[in-house]
């Protein structure tokens, strides 16, 4: 089982299919979107067709371990929110995205709410609408998200000059950013999957120890105390052969 953006694909399943359930990813023009997403993830084998062709064959579902889950949601950035060209240089808006990083959507708000930063309002505003295209696209509700991501990028930076002495000319460079922010459902997958042999498995060696325990907590017979010799007290002569 894999739950990605609010959708529970079962295990017997394959991967492609099962990205079409997804909101977003189910329309006819999507295939590419698809298999792009599969092909950064590595999640697919070639195999070559009667006809002589080599095509991609997704696995199921049920045969991926957890790191290759794990990879698929890191590889699916969604929902998420872009926004170019802020007026303003990455270094300072890293500032504030490292406080909201990992937070839930409701802490996020309230921090870039009141944090005292220039591009703060900038940032809330990309927030709202991640979380406004969580609802509307994916059907997720606001309180289950968190900030899974948050990149800044440089963007392109204007050259300007400020004219200094002796005829000399300052550079000024004015920088850009780009700003994304992904959102994800909070939500707690198993690393491994007991099956029900080893389960029961488990079961008999414990019942084999707790029959162990029982019979080696019956108290010992006590042995019978052995009689103790009597030894006779030996009788020193005097010196000199007199009694």
């Amino acid at each position: 089982m894999l739950r990605l953006v609010g959708v529970t694909i079962p295990d017997d399943v394959d991967l492609f299919n099962g990205l079409r359930m997804i909101k977003g990813l189910d329309t006819k023009n999507s295939r590419a979107k698809i298999e792009t997403i599969l092909t950064k993830a590595g999640l697919y084998n070639r195999q070559l067709q009667p006809n002589g062709k080599l095509e991609k064959v997704y696995p199921k579902v049920g045969s991926l371990s957890w790191k290759d889950k794990a990879r698929l949601i890191d590889v699916l950035e969604m929902p998420r929110a872009v926004l170019r060209n802020i007026g303003s240089s990455p270094k300072k808006l890293r500032l504030i995205a490292d406080a909201i990083r990992g937070k839930g959507v409701d802490e996020a708000l309230s921090i870039l709410q009141f944090m005292q930063k220039g591009e703060a309002p900038t940032l809330l505003k990309l927030l709202k609408s991640a979380i406004a295209n969580a609802g509307s696209n994916h059907d997720l509700r606001a309180d289950d998200l968190y900030v899974a991501k948050i990149t800044i990028d440089g963007g392109a930076t204007m050259k300007r000059f400020m004219a200094r002495a002796r005829g000399r000319a300052c550079r000024i460079r004015k920088r850009t950013s780009h700003a994304k922010i992904v959102l994800r459902e909070k939500f707690s997958m198993a690393k491994f999957a007991v099956s029900a042999p080893t389960a029961e498995a488990g079961k008999k060696t414990v019942k084999k120890a707790a029959s162990k325990t029982s019979t080696t907590s019956k108290p010992a017979a006590k042995k019978p105390a052995a009689a103790k010799k009597t030894t006779a007290k030996k009788t020193t002569k005097p010196a000199g052969g007199k009694e």
